[in-house]
C-alpha cells in the first residue's frame, strides 16, 4: 500500500495544487512520527508507573494527605491513556488519516489539561506544607509548562491546517 499523499493528485489538471503540496516542508511531520510521538508514548507509559505504585509522593506527604494516593492513581490512568493516544496518533499520522492533525492537537491539549488539573489539585491539597518561595517556584514551573503546551497546540494547529489536503485517507 502506498501512503504517499501526493499520489492522490496524479492526473489532476490542477498542477498548482500538486506542486504546492510538494513544496510544503514536512520536517516537523517526520519528527513527530519518528521521534516525538514514539518517545512521548514510552515516557508517558513508563511515567505512569510511579503513580500506580504510589511512589510519586513521599511517605510523609501521603500520610499527611491520603487523598493524594487517589489523585495519583487517577493521574496515572490519564497518563497511561496519553501514552496510548500518542501511539494511536503516530499510526494515524503515518497513514495520512483525515483525523490525524486533530489527534496531534488534541494530544497536546489533553496533556495540558491533565497536567494543569493534577498540579492544581496537588497544590490545593498540600498548600500548607510549602514555603512561599516553594509555592512561587511551583506556580512558575506549572505556568511555563502550560505556556509551552499551549504554544504546541497553536503551532501544530497552524502547521497541519496548511497541510490539511495531505491527510485524506
Amino acid at each position: 500500500m502506498n501512503n504517499n499523499p501526493f499520489d492522490n493528485y496524479k492526473g489532476t489538471s490542477d498542477n498548482a495544487v500538486r506542486n504546492n503540496l510538494r513544496e510544503l516542508p514536512m520536517g516537523w511531520y517526520k519528527f513527530l512520527i519518528w521521534v516525538a510521538l514514539p518517545v512521548s508514548a514510552v515516557v508517558n507509559i513508563l511515567g505512569a508507573v510511579p503513580y500506580f505504585m504510589g511512589t510519586s509522593q513521599t511517605e510523609e506527604i501521603l500520610a499527611q494527605f491520603p487523598v493524594l494516593s487517589t489523585i495519583d492513581l487517577f493521574y496515572g490512568i490519564l497518563t497511561l491513556g496519553m501514552g496510548a493516544l500518542a501511539v494511536y496518533t503516530r499510526v494515524a499520522l503515518a497513514g495520512y488519516k483525515i483525523n490525524a492533525p486533530s489527534l496531534v492537537v488534541g494530544l497536546y491539549a489533553y496533556g495540558l489539561v491533565i497536567s494543569l488539573a493534577y498540579n492544581i489539585a496537588v497544590i490545593a491539597i498540600t498548600e500548607s506544607t510549602y514555603t512561599q518561595v516553594d509555592g512561587i517556584i511551583m506556580v512558575m514551573s506549572i505556568g511555563v509548562s502550560a505556556m509551552i503546551n499551549a504554544a504546541m497546540v497553536i503551532c501544530n494547529h497552524i502547521y497541519f491546517k496548511k497541510r490539511k489536503r495531505l491527510f485524506n485517507k
